[in-house]
C-alpha cells in the first residue's frame, strides 16, 4: 500500500506559469513532476552538504586500476580510511 500524498496548491506568476507550460509541452512531463523535482533539488541544495559529499571530500581518492576492476565502494573506502587512521 502506498502512503497518501499531500496536495499542495501554489500560486504562480503568469510568466512563470507560461514557462512551466511550455517546458512541459516540450518535454512531455507533467507540471506536478517538474515542480516535485525542482522542490526536491532546492531543498537538497538548501540543506547543506550531505554525509556522502563530506566523505568524498575527506577520503583519499580511490587508486586507478587497469582493466575492468570496479572502484571500491564509498563505504569500503571510508572503512579502510578509518582503520588506517586508527593504526597511526
Amino acid at each position: 500500500m502506498t502512503p497518501p500524498r499531500t496536495l499542495l496548491s501554489v500560486r504562480l506568476d503568469p510568466a512563470l506559469a507560461e514557462a512551466l507550460e511550455r517546458y512541459c509541452l516540450q518535454t512531455g512531463q507533467t507540471r506536478s513532476h517538474i515542480v516535485q523535482q525542482g522542490l526536491a533539488q532546492y531543498l537538497l541544495e538548501q540543506s547543506g552538504p550531505t554525509l556522502g559529499s563530506l566523505a568524498e571530500a575527506v577520503l583519499p581518492a580511490a587508486p586507478k586500476r587497469a582493466g575492468r576492476a570496479a572502484r571500491p565502494s564509498r563505504q569500503r573506502r571510508f572503512r579502510d580510511y578509518v582503520r588506517e587512521k586508527r593504526r597511526r
